[in-house]
């Protein structure tokens, strides 16, 4: 029952609960809300781990049991079909492919049932954020490729690094250009600032709250994630971001250091824009822009000798 015979009602007027730290204040007209719970947890990030090794592992026995029947009929040795899942630009990027798309469909399907609220909106996806400022996270995924070559161009780095191998053949660049446009920013930046941010953050804010009566109380009666967890989390977060791709670059720390800077850029733009959408996009743009200045050095991919002068 209303009090006041105008229609005033105080409940009416509560102010809306804390939302999470972000590092300035976001534009009113988007959707930013978080969920109220603290989800998604470690644990959900652990059980993505294990669907991608084991996705991995199924797709790659495949792989190798079609490639050993091909084999046989060509009289040839199967010995070989590992080093073919592992060297071969086009099955790598094909296994890879399949191992992403298997482990959202089954996160897609599964989730949600745990958390009693949609997929998108536990990650904070956000299109909305993405779609209103698609100018400036394109502007920004350029701006920060065209730093990180900068930043490289000092460093000493092997002549020879893993990665080269995906620059050999035209056909080859062509899938991994694709593929690393489109599909890997969207799948790394929901693992890693989807599931991974607020999942250390949680983490780092249960830790304290066992040390300390402010922060228990904190932790009882609220749900929002602290400034020093979420700097603790992007900090940890973004060197496993670059962490994941030593090997492809042969190990040589001072350009994981790099992509170690290019985490936490991605990182500040998912808290900027409380959306993961949005990371994505400027993670898109990042590598988009690195195929499209390799794309004219070499003629259209057609003249790949051309990157060893550059």
């Amino acid at each position: 029952m209303r009090d006041d015979p105008n229609g005033f009602d105080p409940a009416d007027h509560i102010p809306p609960p804390p939302r999470e730290f972000r590092l300035w204040s976001p534009q009113p007209a988007m959707p930013i809300d978080e969920p109220l719970e603290r989800q998604p947890n470690l644990g959900y990030a652990a059980i993505i781990l294990v669907m991608i090794v084991v996705f991995l592992a199924l797709t790659s026995i495949g792989f190798a049991v079609a490639y050993d029947i091909a084999a046989d009929l060509r009289h040839a040795s199967a010995h070989d079909a590992a080093k073919v899942i592992s060297a071969k630009p086009k099955a790598s990027i094909f296994l890879e492919a399949i191992t992403f798309g298997l482990t959202l469909l089954t996160a897609y399907v599964l989730f949600p049932r745990m958390w009693r609220r949609p997929f998108g909106d536990v990650l904070s996806w956000n299109s909305i954020a993405a779609r209103m400022n698609v100018a400036k996270l394109l502007l920004t995924g350029m701006i920060l490729s065209i730093v990180a070559q900068a930043l490289e161009s000092f460093l000493t780095l092997p002549k020879e690094m893993p990665v080269d191998e995906f620059f050999k053949h035209p056909s080859d660049v062509w899938i991994i250009a694709i593929f690393g446009t489109l599909v890997a920013p969207v799948c790394e930046e929901i693992f890693f600032r989807g599931f991974l941010l607020r999942g250390f953050a949680i983490f780092f804010d249960w830790i304290g709250s066992r040390w300390s009566d402010a922060t228990r109380e904190r932790w009882a009666t609220t749900a929002d994630l602290s400034r020093r967890g979420l700097i603790f989390s992007g900090i940890l977060t973004s060197g496993l971001f670059a962490a994941m791709h030593a090997a492809q670059l042969g190990w040589a720390w001072n350009a994981v250091g790099v992509l170690w800077l290019v985490g936490g850029v991605l990182t500040f733009v998912r808290l900027r824009f409380g959306s993961v959408a949005a990371s994505a996009t400027v993670h898109a743009a990042y590598n988009g822009f690195l195929f499209v200045v390799m794309f004219f050095l070499t003629d259209g991919f057609r003249h790949l000798d051309k990157l060893s002068n550059h």
